[in-house]
């Protein structure tokens, strides 16, 4: 394998000024967001530093300036500092990913952390945390390290972004031929439901046409009258707190009575997300404000509610011994949980999957999803049934 030789500038992360690979998606579906959030500084949450940490980490691994992989751990990025619990859960996996693709596509030539220039687009730029080309593929990997929703590679627009400005870009263009397939890959490995590892075929032809379709949405974006829409996207929206849209759906919902809702629960389900997610951005901005210094009238920082743990350990046992607590009476043991019996498994070299007798999966309940979600729907008990129409019908 070849591979970059130095560690990119992480400042060139920032991001474009009209569309980014995170944005493409959005400004597809909702071309007013440009102009809006235009006026809304980018603010970077605590969430997105400690995945920039992370990049900067895996790239000094896969740039080869990290003699060892685990030479990183320790060393502090953008004010996080990788320790072995972070490296284990999002750097690892990652590693044993791409070793696998390696040996599967027999070979990958790539570079690390390269700055790519979308084309035909002024100030649309990205970068591209691993790219590269296997035999019979180009190859586009991303890393994601979010612990929130698994994000498929299937027609990703910031996936497609970042493939067709790097077959665009100076020094990354030679991955790529109009007859050979571009494959994207996106690892997640933290996520908590679904697939940490999504892959898609694509092909030059369809990049292109993807092209077209986004320089269209920015033109578009231009009018005085660029439609807004709302959508998924909206959850990373900058603008979000001054949208019209949320206004005016923030507003209907004050106004609405329980039963005008009840009837019309199709229709509102999907905007209570929206809801949610602009309460909590809200929240968020507030937050992060007042944590540097901003006063808001009527509000205060206060701590978190506080855990108790020993501050010394040895001192803590000489007391017990010293107060007669008998020694078995000092620690608890119990058996290490499924994941961590794997990590201990692989660790000592003994065979890491657990037979399926010994392992349940048991779910704390349901949750409310959309049909597009590739989980199985939960059958409800004519029991359930009878119990939901008795509780409405009390009401």
């Amino acid at each position: 394998m070849t591979q970059s030789l130095a560690v990119a500038d992480h400042t060139a992360r920032a991001h474009s000024t009209v569309v980014g690979g995170s944005s493409a998606g959005r400004v597809l579906q909702c071309p007013g967001s440009v102009q809006l959030c235009a006026s809304y500084p980018n603010v970077e949450s605590t969430f997105a530093a400690e995945g920039t940490a992370f990049h900067m980490a895996l790239d000094m691994i896969f740039s080869g300036i990290a003699k060892e992989d685990t030479d990183v751990i320790g060393l502090t990025f953008n004010g996080y500092t990788i320790t072995e619990e972070m490296f284990e859960e999002g750097i690892a996996p990652i590693l044993e990913h791409w070793d696998l693709l390696d040996k599967e596509l027999g070979g990958i030539d790539y570079y690390s952390e390269r700055r790519v220039i979308f084309p035909g687009i002024e100030n649309a730029f990205g970068t591209t945390d691993l790219i590269g080309t296997a035999k019979d593929r180009t190859v586009v990997y991303d890393f994601k390290l979010g612990r929130g929703v698994a994000v498929s590679a299937e027609d990703n627009p910031q996936m497609k972004y970042y493939a067709l400005a790097a077959m665009h870009s100076e020094g990354t263009q030679h991955f790529f031929a109009p007859d050979k397939p571009v494959e994207v890959f996106i690892a997640q490995p933290r996520v908590g439901d679904g697939e940490p590892f999504s892959r898609w075929m694509t092909t030059v032809k369809q990049l292109e046409a993807f092209g077209v379709e986004l320089r269209h949405a920015v033109e578009t974006a231009m009018q005085p009258d660029a439609p807004l829409k709302m959508g998924p996207y909206c959850k990373f929206c900058s603008a979000k707190s001054g949208c019209p849209l949320y206004q005016n759906l923030a507003r209907a919902s004050q106004e609405l009575e329980r039963d005008q809702m009840e009837a019309h629960l199709e229709e509102w389900l999907p905007q209570a997300d929206m809801l949610i997610e602009l309460g909590n951005f809200i929240k968020t901005l507030a937050h992060d404000q007042m944590e540097k210094g901003a006063n808001i009238p009527g509000y205060k920082l206060v701590n978190k509610r506080a855990t108790r743990n020993w501050a010394d350990e040895e001192r803590t046992v000489k007391y017990f011994a010293k107060i007669g607590l008998p020694a078995a009476d000092r620690y608890v043991k119990r058996l290490v949980s499924p994941a961590q019996a794997e990590k201990l498994l692989k660790a000592n070299k003994l065979p890491d999957t657990l037979p399926d007798h010994l392992v349940e999966k048991v779910s704390s309940g349901t949750t409310l999803a959309p049909e597009s979600d590739k989980r199985p729907a939960v059958p409800i008990a004519p029991e359930s049934l009878r119990l939901l129409a008795e509780r409405l019908s009390s009401r």
